[in-house]
Formats: C-alpha cells, structure tokens, sequence
C-alpha cells in the first residue's frame, strides 16, 4: 500500500517531469482594474504574477486597463484567466479565457472594459501558467529515435500502463533499464526548455520524490519530451537547440528509483485542460515501428555526427 501512494504523489513530481506538465494556478484580485496581492514562483522580475520565466501584469492601454502576458521562456506557454464576480462580468461567471504566448514575446490578454460591467467594482481572478502551446496537433505518425546510446541493448522493464508507476496522466510512459553513465540522447530535435540538475542520490525514500535530475525538451508540433533520473552533470541547458541523437547527459539512479533506469515520455497541453503524456512510436535502425513490448531489447540509437 505504501509504495502505491507513493507512486500516485510522484505522478506530479519532479521525477517524471510532471512539474512542468501541470499549470500553476495563482489568485489575484482585480479592483478597480488593477491587481494586488504576492506573485507567484519565480516572481524575482518586479513584472506581477509569474510561474517559471511567464508573467502576468495589469497595465495601462489607450483603450483602459488591460492585462498583459510577457513570456520570456524558448517555449510556448499557455494562459488561462478564470474571473469570479457574476454580477460585475460580461463573460460567464467562471468562463475561462485560454491564449497561447509564444516563446519570447509579449501579448494582451484581455481589456478589462471588454469583462467587467462596472471596471469601478471589484471581481476575483484567477491565473493559472501553464508551458507548452495547446492549438497545436500533435504528429501522430513522427517516429522517435531510441533515447538512448551505448554498445549494448537495454530492457524495457515497464512500458504504457505499467501498473508500477505509469498511472493516470503518466500513463504513455517507458522506463529503460541501463547501467549508469549511458549516453542519453535526443529522441526528436527541438529547444530545451526545462533542466533538473545537481542531485546525486537514489532510492525508494519518499524524500527523494522530488529529486531527479531531468531535461525537457520542446518539439515544433507542441510536444514535450522528458529524459528523467539523470545523472548528474546534464550536458545541454536551456535554450539549446538539440538535433536527433544530440547527447542530453547520461543515465543514473536519481530521485525515487529502484534501479538505474531512463524514464522517457512524450507530453502535450490539451486545450482546457493541464498537460499529459501521449502515446509515440519509435524507430528501429531500420526506419520501422518498434514493438514497445514489456521485456523486449532495444538497440541504442545513435549519435549525432
């Protein structure tokens, strides 16, 4: 029973990379148009309500007050501004209005002439950050290099629904069972945008849910990629642009693990709702679909030239 409860907190910890696949809600309210109220992770910018490198401010427009989206990450990111005063909004009490920043850049959200009825009158307003962009079509048919390098093949020891750990939202999920210090590499190019680094211990404590050293990595249709229980000494930071079979790092026994293994899985936001893994397909040296079979052996990938 205990090493069910602990299975079930780690589905949103740092050691499947689920911190970045869920969005972080904060509470502000508006009076009078204007916010008050502490900020949020990461708020060390002076620019309001933040979560990782995303902020959300009020400010002053030729058309009223409005609020206003600055997304500083390599990434997307997803907004979601939820109002809550029935007889002051001109939108339905709890409507949410969803806008996807793009990576780098600033944008209005919403004037606030354009939701409240009396801009005078105070409502509640919640903000929740979310990373990832949740317009996008995920490809369906991309296939995946093998996310792991070496001489040898290694063992899928729990693959899609593992009754071990690949549960609820971690379900689309592969664990690879490697020595420590196998080459981990890129599974598909894209822009990291997420890096866990500097742990160094292992085991089944619960005080180690939280400590895996992982990379995240942003791909062009929307998806995230997530190398996790990382050694420590991750080769890539954030920002980088990777290319197939780039090495992120190497393998280890990080955070809350039994074995040295890689934990792999492929993430996307959905419209409305938080992010969450989603079946892929990997490609065999051959060009074809693999058998994720449970037991089955895995040729390395290869590295980049």
């Amino acid at each position: 029973m205990q090493r069910k409860v602990l299975v079930e907190k780690s589905l949103h910890s740092w050691i499947n990379g689920g911190n970045w696949m869920r969005p972080v809600v904060l509470f502000v309210l508006l009076l009078t148009g204007c916010a008050t109220g502490a900020g949020g992770p990461n708020d060390n910018s002076g620019l309001g309500n933040c979560a990782w490198r995303v902020c959300v401010r009020p400010i002053n427009t030729n058309s009223g007050r409005a609020y206003q989206a600055i997304n500083r990450e390599p990434v997307p990111a997803t907004i979601v501004l939820t109002f809550r005063s029935p007889g002051n909004l001109r939108l339905r009490a709890g409507r949410p209005i969803e806008t996807v920043v793009p990576a780098r850049s600033d944008t209005i959200l919403v004037h606030m002439s354009d939701v409240l009825r009396d801009p005078s009158n105070s409502a509640g307003l919640s903000i929740a950050i979310d990373l990832g962009a949740s317009t996008t079509e995920a490809d369906a048919d991309y296939l995946y290099a093998v996310p792991f390098g070496g001489e040898r093949p290694r063992e899928l020891i729990q693959g899609f629904d593992g009754t071990d750990s690949h549960l609820a939202s971690m379900r689309y999920s592969l664990d690879f069972a490697m020595p420590q210090g196998t080459p981990i590499l890129a599974a598909r190019g894209g822009t990291v945008f997420y890096l866990q680094d500097g742990f160094t211990r292992g085991g089944t404590n619960p005080d180690l849910l939280e400590r895996a050293n992982l990379v995240a990595v942003a791909h062009r249709d929307g998806t995230m990629a997530s190398y996790g229980h990382l050694r420590s000494g991750i080769r890539v930071s954030v920002g980088d642009t990777v290319r197939v079979g780039d090495v992120l790092g190497s393998s280890g026994a990080t955070g809350f693990v039994g074995q040295p293994h890689l934990h792999f899985h492929v993430g996307k936001r959905m419209l409305g709702e938080p992010g969450r893994t989603i079946p892929i397909k990997l490609r065999g040296r051959d060009g074809r679909p693999l058998n994720l079979e449970v037991g089955s052996l895995f040729a390395p990938g290869r590295e980049a030239g």
